[in-house]
C-alpha cells in the first residue's frame, strides 16, 4: 500500500462529503452536478498521482489507520459545519 491509495480514499470522500450540498445551494440540475463531481474527482485524482511523497510504501495498518481517522475527522467536521 502507498500514501497515495491512503490520498485517493481521502479525496474521494472529502469531495462527496463538501461538493453535493454546495452545488445544490448554487442549484445547478442533477446531471450538470454529476459531470462536476466527476470532473473534481478525476482533478484530484490526477495531482494526487502527481505528489512524488505520496509515492512512498506504507504498511497496511498504518494506512488503514490513517483512511479511517480521515474519515472521522471529516465527518465531524461536516456535522459542526451544518
Amino acid at each position: 500500500m502507498k500514501w497515495e491509495n491512503v490520498a485517493f480514499g481521502s479525496s474521494i470522500f472529502i469531495v462527496l462529503t463538501f461538493l453535493p450540498p454546495y452545488l445544490d445551494i448554487i442549484g445547478i440540475s442533477f446531471w450538470l452536478k454529476a459531470v462536476c463531481i466527476i470532473a473534481v474527482l478525476f482533478s484530484v485524482l490526477f495531482i494526487v498521482s502527481k505528489i512524488k511523497f505520496l509515492q512512498k510504501s506504507v504498511t497496511k495498518k498504518v494506512g488503514w489507520l490513517s483512511l479511517i481517522s480521515v474519515f472521522i475527522l471529516v465527518f465531524i467536521f461536516d456535522i459542526l459545519t451544518n
